[in-house]
């Protein structure tokens, strides 16, 4: 073999290795139902009597898996809960993405946790909702979203905030590796 040939098998091996080495994130179908961090207790505090439905878009290499809870749907209160862990092979969630979540929701984003990114936000009844909002990322590969939303009563139950903080570090840590 001459040695440019060897040259350029040495710079396919490096180029293949590099390549697989930046594609290191699960599939989308590892994801876990995020339904699961949602327990009976914590459940009965902020959506008495709800049901969790779960859903999922999962592609080959991008997907989501959500948790949605209706609080209509069997209790004294409305509004809604949804708890969404996504995975992005491309690296979608990147610094522009994870600083326009945080700023539609009026936070800032910082790298205390959950997560390398998060932010969240509590907003008091407005006219029309109190709400708790809370994002966070691992890497540029993989974002947690949730969102409480109550229209009746017009403030959050006693503990959501901390039970909330608590899902979506939860969310984070129950992330593929």
């Amino acid at each position: 073999m001459t040695k440019s040939a060897a040259m350029l098998v040495v710079t396919g091996a490096l180029l293949a290795t590099a390549g697989c080495a930046a594609d290191e994130t699960a599939a989308p179908d590892e994801l876990r139902d995020p339904c699961a961090l949602l327990p009976a207790d914590l459940l009965t505090r902020l959506a008495p009597g709800a049901q969790p439905s779960a859903s999922a878009n999962l592609g080959e290499r991008s997907g989501s898996r959500e948790c949605a809870v209706d609080l209509t749907s069997g209790t004294s209160m409305r509004g809604d809960l949804v708890v969404t862990v996504a995975v992005d092979a491309e690296g979608m969630y990147d610094d522009r993405w994870r600083r326009d979540r945080c700023a539609r929701i009026a936070a800032d984003p910082t790298g205390t946790g959950p997560g390398d990114t998060s932010c969240v936000a509590v907003h008091p009844w407005d006219g029309g909702e109190t709400r708790f909002d809370g994002w966070a990322w691992r890497g540029d590969h993989y974002q947690v979203r949730v969102a409480y939303q109550v229209v009746e009563p017009r403030t959050l139950p006693a503990g959501a905030e901390a039970d909330l903080r608590g899902v979506l570090a939860a969310a984070v840590d129950a992330l593929p590796n």
